[in-house]
């Protein structure tokens, strides 16, 4: 399987810009193939336990080839089976990590068929009737194999080769008609399975495709047609996430559109539709990067989530974004400048970074993703305070900016 083939279903590499939401399904297929662990373990042990039984008994001076084949197949199958229980479907994988472990699936259960395969050769048998048997127990060992599906498809037919052909040769060099008649017959049966294989593949990779058109629709506002909230608040876990493992800083861009509910009133609803619609363009033109992430926040509230990315860099794509929508020139009557504009707020974390030397570690998860929020939610708060159509930063951790907003808040409350 090629690297980066994660994509369960798919004989295609993956490219770098899947999005997360599609990594998510993909990693519930691999985890598909390490759930069923347990199966694929306790088949292989028994139809090898069949095959030593019948075939002890019966061929005595084959019987040191038969214990090391049983012994093969145990010890593979345990390796497999004891490397799939570090497969974690609660955490999240990055795409190269989860090509790794379907790499490790399909190249454990290819050297399980490999071995089987082999039995056809070193433990052949002279008499038609445990031939027969043998076929059908390989022919079953196919079946207990049908998962590697979720990894690739050419893995699985590489399987159904490397399992059938040595006794399929093997039979077919007999002069007898039994031995040829049973050699065809597991031609036949082989081009079934893969053709019944294929069609499973095919219907799997339809229902990916209905996965990912689903999952696609939930997490994108239906107006705008950028993420909508639901999607920005996973996509913000994950990425803090990553940002603590790497100790990579993550900027967050908070924007909103000035006096829109003015243009709303004045404008009508379908024309605030159409400014929401093309300021969210406008977003999706300055997200380039696979990471970036631009998401309607709440009613005329944007968000731009920007991972790997100082807060002098997020502060210099805030100002080319503002100056962008202002270009737009949107009418906007009821404005001081007369077109649409909006106010940015952005700030930049360094998460697992403890500001005060004082908070625990395994806290930090809890409270520093909050802190990047307000922190930009404080600074867009400031770029309104301070006229609007302008962009203000505020350092997450920062607390005097805070501080004063609080007081500027108490005073007017005071004072009304």
């Amino acid at each position: 399987m090629q690297s980066g083939n994660a994509g369960a279903l798919s004989d295609k590499p993956a490219t770098d810009t899947i999005s997360n939401s599609a990594q998510s399904l993909i990693q519930g297929q691999i985890a598909y193939l390490y759930k069923n662990k347990v199966l694929g373990f306790w088949s292989n042990i028994l139809l090898a336990s069949i095959m030593l039984a019948f075939f002890w008994q019966h061929f005595f001076s084959q019987r040191i080839s038969l214990f090391i084949w049983f012994g093969l197949v145990v010890t593979l199958s345990i390796v497999r089976f004891l490397i799939g229980k570090n497969f974690n479907s609660q955490k999240h994988y990055s795409q190269a990590e989860l090509s790794n472990w379907a790499n490790k699936y399909v190249f454990l259960t290819t050297m399980i068929s490999t071995i089987w395969g082999l039995s056809g050769v070193v433990l052949f048998p002279n008499d038609l009737i445990h031939q027969m048997l043998l076929v059908m127990i390989l022919f079953s060992v196919l079946l207990a194999a049908i998962p590697t599906l979720a990894a690739s498809r050419i893995a699985y037919y590489l399987q159904i080769l490397v399992t059938l052909a040595p006794i399929t040769i093997l039979l077919m060099m007999s002069r007898d008609d039994g031995h040829l008649l049973l050699s065809v017959s597991i031609l036949i049966a082989a081009l079934t399975l893969v053709l019944v294989s294929s069609y499973i593949y095919h219907l799997l990779y339809e229902l990916q495709g209905a996965q990912f058109a689903l999952q696609n629709l939930a997490d994108t506002d239906q107006l705008t047609q950028v993420a909508n909230r639901r999607h920005f608040d996973r996509e913000f876990k994950t990425e803090w996430r990553r940002a603590m493992r790497e100790r990579t800083p993550i900027s967050l861009m908070l924007l909103d559109v000035d006096h829109f509910k003015k243009y709303n009133d004045t404008l009508g609803h379908q024309a605030g539709d159409e400014c929401l619609k093309k300021i969210a363009a406008c977003l999706r033109s300055v997200t380039r990067r696979p990471a970036d992430l631009a998401a309607r926040y709440g009613g005329e509230e944007f968000a731009v989530l920007l991972p790997v990315t100082e807060l002098k860099d997020a502060r210099m794509l805030a100002e080319r974004l503002r100056n962008k929508i202002e270009n737009l020139k949107i009418k906007h009557p009821a404005s001081d400048f007369g077109v649409v504009t909006v106010s940015i707020g952005v700030s930049c974390c360094e998460p697992g970074w403890d500001f005060t030397g004082e908070t625990p570690e395994e806290e930090q998860d809890v409270i520093f993703p909050a802190m990047l929020i307000t922190a930009a939610d404080n600074a867009m708060y400031v770029a309104k305070r301070q006229g609007r159509n302008r962009v203000s930063e505020q350092a997450c951790g920062d607390h005097k900016l805070s501080k004063v907003l609080q007081q500027q808040a108490q005073q007017k409350k005071a004072n009304a």
